[in-house]
């Protein structure tokens, strides 16, 4: 089973993503600041991690520079959640580090084909791990 650490300060968003990534095969596990989503994925090792660029104590790009500091999670996907515009994406020079954007609000779908793509449908026979 694959596993997605989603990393969100919303707790709502996080109940209903983890619901709807739960129901198509994903283990789902969260935090709602930089700091314990660290420590997550540090204890973890998830195949991939959502990333809300908006949270309470830290910034992204600090986030991700940590995370990339451990070796287990130097290649570990990170797909981001965000509603900031491509100029202040730019400015922030966070796109380096993240795999693929989803801008708020998303739909569903295509947060599953997102997923998909680099870790494979755990729903599919066989499916073997793409990225």
């Amino acid at each position: 089973m694959y596993k997605i650490l989603l990393i969100e300060d919303d707790a709502q968003h996080i109940l209903l993503a983890k619901i709807r990534l739960e129901l198509r095969g994903f283990q789902v596990l969260a935090a709602q600041t930089g700091e314990d989503g660290l420590a997550e994925a540090l204890k973890s090792r998830p195949d991939l991690i959502l990333l809300d660029l908006i949270l309470p104590d830290m910034e992204p790009a600090q986030l991700i520079t940590r995370l990339r500091c451990d070796p287990a999670a130097r290649k570990t996907p990170i797909v981001a959640f965000t509603g900031l515009d491509a100029f202040e994406l730019h400015r922030r020079h966070l796109g380096a580090e993240i795999a693929e954007f989803i801008p708020k609000p998303y739909e569903t779908s295509e947060l599953l084909d997102k997923i998909v793509r680099f870790l494979g449908d755990p729903q599919a026979r066989g499916t073997q791990r793409l990225a």
